[in-house]
């Protein structure tokens, strides 16, 4: 009878850890509506007509604003959402919205040192990571480290701005979880083009 119990009871405790268990189902809901928001206007900006872009530029400059006063009430009391707060996708919610916070570089760095410890902890995505650590250099004016920012040539091929060391950049993007950056590029060279082939 004990042997049969005992895989029973193992049974039931990797079924409970395997569940999205969420200790902020509110602060979850919260997070994936101002992630929803985001995703939205940057939609609105990338399929809208070309006249309207610029117009379509401006509101989503506003809700950045607005969603980063929001982060940063949200950050001030829980602190980073890691995946045992909110789970894996509003985590990643959490990070997109603060990816997009460029006009408050202080916020951003305060979450990228929060973050670099939940990454540690594995409850935070580490290509996430990676992505606001580029992101925080570039806007201090300092090299990236992964190859995540980048920029269109006249041709709108991709590159990396202000790279750091770039014959060891894949060998940095594959300790973290990212492919090569040759694949990374060919990829957003051609979503750049799709994009913009109505110009």
């Amino acid at each position: 009878m004990k042997n049969f119990l005992l895989p029973l009871l193992l049974m039931s405790v990797f079924s409970v850890k395997g569940q999205d268990v969420i200790q902020f189902p509110l602060l979850k809901k919260q997070i994936d509506s101002l992630g929803f928001i985001d995703k939205k206007v940057g939609q609105d900006v990338r399929y809208g007509k070309i006249e309207d872009r610029d117009s379509l530029r401006k509101i989503v400059k506003g809700t950045f604003i607005r969603n980063t006063e929001l982060l940063k009430k949200i950050f001030s009391e829980y602190g980073f959402p890691n995946y045992d707060k909110v789970g894996k996708g509003s985590s990643k919610n959490f990070w997109l919205c603060v990816q997009h916070s460029n006009h408050d570089l202080k916020f951003q760095q305060d979450v990228l040192k929060v973050m670099e410890n939940e990454v540690k902890s594995k409850k935070a995505d580490p290509s996430d990571f990676a992505y606001l650590t580029d992101r925080v250099n570039i806007n201090l004016g300092k090299p990236q480290i992964y190859g995540t920012q980048l920029s269109y040539d006249e041709h709108k091929k991709a590159f990396p701005v202000n790279l750091k060391d770039p014959r060891k950049v894949n060998k940095r993007r594959k300790a973290i979880g990212l492919e090569p950056v040759e694949d990374y590029l060919q990829f957003a060279t051609e979503a750049h083009r799709q994009m913009n082939s109505d110009r």
